[in-house]
């Protein structure tokens, strides 16, 4: 499943000196919200890493399948209270077949969501 169009929207995207930056709109109706949790959603932790791995494969024009995780921290709940979040892709690197990155969640001022380093296939 997808969670780009339904999970959340691209409102923007920027190029910067080390990699992209999406600015993404959490959708509130999601089905997800209505489960995890009912009158408080939460992201989930594993749509937060599929939502960088999408953006990866967004930002790269192709296909992309999650392998590992290197490192995930998830330092503030992410809410879908309407405001943008800013997902910076940085350190992308491919090499036969694999793609390797580093994503940080923010609001753009001081609230960090999440850090994860992770890795792809090509698919």
């Amino acid at each position: 499943m997808t969670l780009r169009n339904n999970l959340y929207d691209i409102k923007d995207v920027q190029k910067t000196p080390d990699g992209v930056t999406y600015s993404i709109q959490l959708n509130r109706d999601c089905i997800i919200y209505q489960v995890h949790f009912p009158g408080m959603p939460i992201t989930p932790g594993v749509c937060i890493i599929q939502i960088a791995e999408e953006l990866l494969s967004e930002h790269l024009q192709k296909p992309l399948q999650l392998t590992s995780i290197r490192n995930a921290k998830f330092l503030s709940i992410l809410q879908p209270t309407g405001h943008t979040v800013r997902v910076h892709l940085s350190a992308i690197k491919e090499t036969e077949g694999k793609v390797s990155a580093k994503a940080v969640m923010d609001n753009g001022e001081e609230t960090i969501y999440a850090k994860i380093s992770f890795t792809c296939n090509d698919v």
